[in-house]
């Protein structure tokens, strides 16, 4: 099964519980290279790039790359985003993407 990809529908509430679903896009295999435009820029919402423009652009392989370490610890605390935890495997993928040096 190497090299072959999934897809996960992740599906919960937001804060007035309104029904919420998103896919998240990875690799099958731990050790595989996750890309940013493939794998990591979907992990970000619309509505987590409008939070975030102050500071960054969360959908910029270049901004995301610079903060990417900062980053990892609120998902890894299960403090970020702000409306609900990243499942673990949003967690690994962005890990393992950061863990490869985060290739474009």
């Amino acid at each position: 099964m190497s090299g072959r990809t999934f897809d996960v529908i992740v599906i919960g509430a937001g804060p007035a519980g309104e029904v919420l679903a998103g896919r998240l896009a990875g690799k099958g295999h731990e050790g595989e290279t996750s890309r940013f435009g493939q794998h990591i820029k979907p992990l970000f919402r619309r509505r987590d790039r409008q939070s975030m423009s102050f500071a960054f652009d969360l959908w910029s392989h270049a901004d995301v790359s610079q903060h990417a370490a900062t980053m990892l610890g609120g998902p890894q605390a299960g403090t970020m985003p702000c409306d609900g935890a990243w499942p673990k495997e949003k967690i690994d993928i962005f890990a393992r993407w950061i863990d490869a040096g985060k290739p474009a």
